[in-house]
């Protein structure tokens, strides 16, 4: 199992710098996700955490903008608009080009060898895409809906039984569920996209007010939250083994 990790950090370059009246204070309330790097703790997996903020290189966009849906909102790789939709601030192509070889193309060398390596060892490999969103509806996001749990899935990569396992898990322990809404989708690694079916992806999105106060701090319910999704990635690593133990079955028989 890989725990990917990417909106956890506000770290940022030194030289980064944001146009007149923008709150860069506000932009990471907004736009991080608090302390997931903590949530999403297991110990039979591995964690991949990106080590800097999404407003200096957001790692789950396309690389290219042309791909890239939310690039002609100014939030591509490399986030020129805010989540209200004003600018940002400004990015020549010289520095897109510097943060795509040395932080975007990093990040996925990692990530896809992390699954090479899961690939050779057990034959399959899960990934889950671990996020939180705002109970605020941010101006640039779509959807309206605010569950307590969202649950994204990508229907090459995601077996209908690990979707609906989760969601079983979630509501059991009393919350509100969506599936791919209000965000939709897992990631996968290119080398494997619509490639490889061993390679299994769920994203799993948290309410920030299920555990943060408003100071962006942990709340009462901090532990409590990640003790249940301890339990849910525990379920999920039971799925995991158990089509380990399937696919050797079909391997021994052909």
């Amino acid at each position: 199992m890989i725990l990917h990790i990417p909106y956890s950090s506000t770290k940022i370059s030194d030289d980064f710098m944001v146009d007149d009246g923008v709150s860069l204070k506000k932009e990471f309330e907004r736009m991080t996700d608090w302390y997931t790097d903590e949530l999403f703790d297991f110990p039979e997996a591995k964690k991949l955490v990106f080590q800097y903020s999404r407003l200096y290189c957001d790692v789950e966009r396309y690389r290219n903008d042309e791909d890239e849906e939310m690039a002609a909102k100014g939030m591509g790789v490399c986030y020129e608009k805010t989540s209200f939709g004003t600018k940002l601030r400004g990015v020549s192509q010289d520095e897109k080009d510097f943060i795509k070889l040395n932080y975007y193309d990093t990040h996925h060398k990692q990530f896809t060898g992390m699954v090479k390596d899961e690939l050779e060892k057990d034959g399959n490999a899960i990934i889950v895409d671990c996020h939180s969103f705002s109970n605020e509806v941010l101006p640039h996001e779509e959807s309206l809906v605010r569950p307590d749990i969202c649950v994204g899935t990508y229907e090459y990569h995601t077996p209908v039984v690990l979707s609906t396992l989760v969601c079983a898990a979630f509501i059991n322990a009393g919350f509100s569920v969506d599936t791919n809404e209000p965000f939709a989708g897992t990631i996968v690694p290119l080398d494997f996209l619509n490639k490889n079916k061993n390679v299994t992806s769920i994203m799993i999105e948290v309410n920030r007010k299920l555990y943060l106060d408003s100071n962006f701090q942990k709340n009462k319910n901090f532990y409590k939250i990640k003790t249940i999704i301890t339990d849910v990635l525990k379920t999920m690593r039971e799925y995991e083994k158990n089509s380990k133990k399937d696919l050797k079955d079909d391997n021994s028989r052909s």
